[in-house]
């Protein structure tokens, strides 16, 4: 995989998918609702790549994502996010979205996971936004 640029991992209608190792990042666009096995399975590549590539920061775009169910919400927490504990990831930032229920959601798991994860995570209304707090976060963190 080429540092130059971002590589498209996925896209289809359920998300949009990058990594840039350049800037030791993932991005994930949510292109709608997510059927509970594919954003299970989204979290999970999203994962594998954060440890293949020791990635430090995510950016996932919501604005368009529909509900996140609530059984989806405690598989999160209990099993995707011990695992980004071990990945080493530092910097979350989630582009807010326009779905009340799953902008609650969001709200809900970062509340939960708050003090007791390595990283920081941060709620946007853009993601130009979201973008240049990861880039000014990654100068802190090297």
């Amino acid at each position: 995989m080429s540092s130059a640029s971002p590589k498209i991992i996925r896209d289809d209608d359920k998300v949009r998918m990058e990594v840039d190792l350049r800037r030791s990042l993932i991005s994930i666009v949510w292109q709608g609702y997510v059927p509970s096995p594919d954003y299970r399975a989204i979290l999970l590549q999203a994962l594998d790549l954060i440890i293949v590539h020791g990635l430090k920061s995510w950016v996932s775009d919501s604005t368009r994502m529909g509900v996140i169910l609530r059984s989806d919400e405690k598989w999160t927490l209990d099993v995707c996010t011990p695992m980004l504990v071990k990945g080493g990831l530092r910097r979350v930032a989630i582009v807010r979205s326009m779905d009340f229920f799953s902008q609650t959601a969001s709200e809900r798991m970062v509340e939960a996971t708050t003090g007791k994860v390595p990283y920081v995570v941060e709620f946007f209304n853009d993601k130009e936004a979201a973008l240049a707090w990861l880039a000014k976060e990654l100068k802190a963190l090297v």
